[in-house]
């Protein structure tokens, strides 16, 4: 009997185990009850776990454990693991406790930067390809602006794009070298996503674009968890023998290979246990944590010890790329049952929890390879209570808790230190205020030099006026643009981000304009009179539509949101904002 098929996607469930039982089993009854007796009596339920791949024919099961008394940062956790390895769970559970009476651990997320790449060739000349970037990196952004919307809306969203030269490694091989930030997502489909739209705004007929994928390589996505304490304060009958001991192990997994492997192993086996448990992607999780032990050249240990001025201290830094909405963190049942117990983390705050339980695992094993031993630490009790007057929110707690690791907490401190996070991001022009604009401009002179760009101080001043003479009908730019380039470039407009340096209309020339008026004072009142009259031609006519020469046709409300972001970003040229 032929154990070729075709078409086995389309048998139902039960076909394919007639089939399976017949081509593979000799139609042993066991087998087909043994696939079975693993299905779920719920029916909708086991619909749900056969839609999340092909082919399914049953569920395999895996433990689902527990382990209780993690202290991370002064707050208690049950930690779900996933995992069939005898002592895994127990091991992290002994270490828990001894940390939940002496501190527990301290965690920071470092970054959570995430990258993708756009991998194209091109065999012209590279300024040639460098200026084209350049000319086009804010339209690439613009491109993407209708997928990165709610992402920004969250706080997330490209961060960067960069052209990188790897033509030393391959011939006429470029990438564009592209950051992002996913809040809580783990973000693979948004930034592959976001990937396809740059690849596409980029492509020309000289650049052939390769491919367009997300990186599980992500060392820019870095936590760190720690503990440490007094040589003296770690316990057993001779805690400085211990320390001595356990730095040796340690240091020995940091220059041999061999050592380093295992030694990393029984870290992943606490960091894969709870990135199984909650559905992430266990895979690129440890495909991500070995390239990062290897990025000096050889593989080392993901942890470090250190035994200095009498303190002991053990911590690893790791990159984690992870979420707590979407995916199948969003579909399985147990995955949201296991963000539940763990207080429904954000995503910052679930690296560091997997950080700390693949810490405690690593403990737990080298204290076993050395000596018994465990350390006291110390936390700031106070600080969440100040926070949680202030009503903070999670990020806003991750983020001072992060600042005051190494730092005194004074109420006045931590207060402080929240106003300046709460203040925004981009401090926006408000070009309409004249008495702002004016005072904003007051001591800028006439050749103040750029921090960006050719212009001097009066020129910024006169060609910012001029672009707004283009929306008043003064100045008719003979410029055409598509409608799917308007459509594609407007939603730009209504992100929160900035213009880029180095933007440019088609437009306008290489080199300043000629200055028009003969003091900054003129200037300056030209443009307040232009913004006046802005207001005024609009208002006179509210359905009134201007082109403009890289956004297309604009009515009022897009022009004013066009002016605030070219406003600021002139401003920001010579550091007036």
């Amino acid at each position: 009997m032929s154990k070729t098929i075709s078409g086995f996607s389309k048998l139902t469930k039960e076909e394919k185990i007639d089939w399976l039982a017949k081509s593979y089993f000799n139609n042993q009854p066991e087998i087909t009850q043994t696939i079975k007796q693993y299905w779920n009596v719920d029916e909708k339920l086991q619909q749900l776990h056969d839609d999340f791949i092909e082919n399914t024919i049953s569920n395999f099961y895996m433990p689902y454990g527990v382990a209780p008394n993690f202290v991370i940062n002064g707050r208690s956790y049950a930690i779900p693991m996933v995992v069939e390895e005898s002592s895994v769970v127990a091991a992290a559970s002994k270490v828990a406790k001894y940390w939940s009476t002496r501190g527990g651990f301290k965690t920071e997320v470092i970054s959570t930067t995430k990258i993708g790449q756009v991998h194209f060739m091109y065999a012209g000349d590279k300024k040639e390809l460098e200026t084209y970037f350049n000319q086009q990196k804010t339209e690439l952004r613009a491109a993407t602006a209708s997928i990165t919307k709610n992402m920004e809306k969250r706080g997330g969203g490209i961060l960067d794009i960069q052209l990188v030269d790897k033509t030393d490694k391959l011939a006429d091989y470029y990438q564009l070298h592209v950051t992002f930030e996913t809040k809580d997502s783990m973000g693979a489909n948004f930034i592959n996503s976001c990937l396809e739209a740059i690849a596409k705004a980029f492509r020309k007929d000289d650049i052939e674009i390769v491919m367009s994928i997300l990186s599980n390589y992500v060392p820019e996505c870095l936590v760190r968890a720690e503990v440490s304490c007094k040589v003296e304060e770690l316990g057993g009958k001779n805690p400085e023998k211990f320390a001595q001991k356990f730095e040796q192990a340690v240091k020995i997994a940091e220059i041999e290979p061999y050592r380093a492997v295992t030694h990393n192993k029984g870290i992943m086996n606490g960091i894969d246990a709870v990135v199984l448990a909650t559905g992430n992607d266990f895979r690129a999780i440890e495909a991500g944590a070995h390239a990062y032990a290897s990025k000096d050249g050889q593989y080392k240990s993901l942890t470090h010890c250190e035994v200095k001025d009498g303190i002991f201290r053990f911590w690893i830094e790791i990159p984690l790329a992870l979420g707590t909405v979407g995916g199948l963190t969003a579909l399985h049942p147990m995955a949201k049952l296991s963000l539940d117990m763990m207080q429904k983390p954000s995503a910052r705050t679930l690296m560091q929890i997997i950080a700390a339980a693949g810490l405690a695992q690593n403990f737990a094993a080298l204290r076993a390879l050395t000596t018994k031993g465990i350390q006291h630490g110390h936390m700031k009790m106070h600080l969440m209570n100040i926070l949680n007057q202030h009503k903070a929110t999670n990020e806003e707690k991750e983020a001072v808790v992060a600042y005051f690791d190494d730092r005194t907490a004074s109420h006045s401190a931590v207060v402080e230190k929240l106003n300046e996070l709460r203040k925004p991001k981009v401090q926006w022009v408000d070009f309409l205020n004249e008495e702002e604009v004016r005072s904003t401009l007051a001591n800028l002179r006439t050749d103040a030099k750029p921090l960006f760009g050719k212009m001097n101080g009066q020129q910024m001043v006169e060609h910012v006026s001029a672009v707004t003479q283009i929306a008043n009908g003064n100045w008719n730019v003979d410029i055409y643009v598509s409608d799917e380039k308007s459509a594609r470039r407007k939603p730009f407009l209504n992100s929160d981000s900035e213009l880029q340096i180095g933007f440019k209309a088609p437009f306008l020339s290489e080199d300043p304009t000629p200055l028009k008026f003969n003091s900054m004072e003129e200037a300056v009142d030209d443009l307040i009179e232009q913004v006046q009259h802005f207001e005024t031609v609009f208002n006179e006519n509210p359905n009134r539509k201007v082109v403009h020469p890289f956004f297309g046709e604009l009515d009022y409300e897009y022009w004013k949101k066009f002016q605030v972001k070219h406003f600021t970003h002139h401003f920001k040229q010579f550091g007036l904002v």
